[in-house]
């Protein structure tokens, strides 16, 4: 599967390309509301996630293949993450909060079904790759008195994640026609990572560049984000 989808992409707009028969493309944009699942510990403590608001680009590609029915892909690149706290203090009375921000290309295959006239309301459900760009933390820890201090750090951890991850998506939208061949996207779609973004790890020595280490424990880590996106189509005519 991970070698098809992209194969599958290829095809398609070479399609497009060729035959231009009633083939959508276009540009989209908007924000991702992002989680995690499973478990992400930090210094031996468990670790409270909340979500994380971040950016999406890419193109758009709708591919008809009956009345109703349209294969679709919104591939693009997509920043994920999660925002993470200890719920106790760690050893000495410190306290570590941050983000974790990442930085992938994904490609999705979704089958579309359109309704009401012009197929102006549709819904779509299918499956993505996502290729690793990179990911980080930033850490903000927070020292208590007599030596009140604050230490912030910027950690790549793009070797602890896996490189390529499979997902499930599902959502919904309008595609708006303006005059014959434009049309004004609006889409909305849950995305869930089946396999895990993090390496499977007990109590992993991750080193952060002032040389200091620290302990973070994950065990079935995966992206789960909510994705809202506009954008604007172009539908070439059926060729006669």
């Amino acid at each position: 599967m991970k070698k098809v989808l992209p194969v599958l992409l290829s095809l398609l707009i070479a399609n497009v390309m060729v035959t231009g028969q009633n083939t959508s493309v276009g540009v989209f944009g908007g924000m991702n509301i992002s989680n995690v699942n499973g478990i992400y510990n930090s210094d031996g403590y468990y670790t409270n996630t909340t979500t994380l608001i971040t950016k999406q680009f890419g193109v758009v590609l709708s591919y008809p293949i009956s009345e109703r029915l349209s294969l679709f892909s919104d591939a693009g690149y997509y920043e994920k993450g999660f925002k993470y706290s200890t719920d106790n203090d760690m050893v000495g009375g410190a306290t570590v909060s941050g983000q974790t921000k990442i930085k992938s290309v994904d490609v999705p295959l979704t089958l579309k079904i359109g309704m009401f006239k012009n197929q102006l309301f549709y819904i779509r459900t299918g499956v993505y790759l996502s290729f690793l760009l990179s990911a980080k933390n930033n850490d903000t820890i927070v020292y208590p008195d007599p030596d009140f201090g604050i230490s912030i750090t910027e950690n790549d951890i793009t070797d602890k994640m896996n490189k390529t991850v499979f997902g499930f998506t599902a959502g919904a939208g309008f595609n708006i026609p303006v005059g014959k061949s434009l049309g004004i996207l609006f889409d909305v779609a849950y995305r869930l990572d089946l396999s895990d973004a993090f390496h499977n790890s007990q109590t992993s020595v991750w080193p952060n560049k002032n040389s200091d280490t620290y302990y973070v424990n994950t065990n079935e880590v995966g992206n789960r984000n909510l994705t809202i996106s506009a954008g604007l189509s172009y539908r070439f005519s059926s060729k006669k």
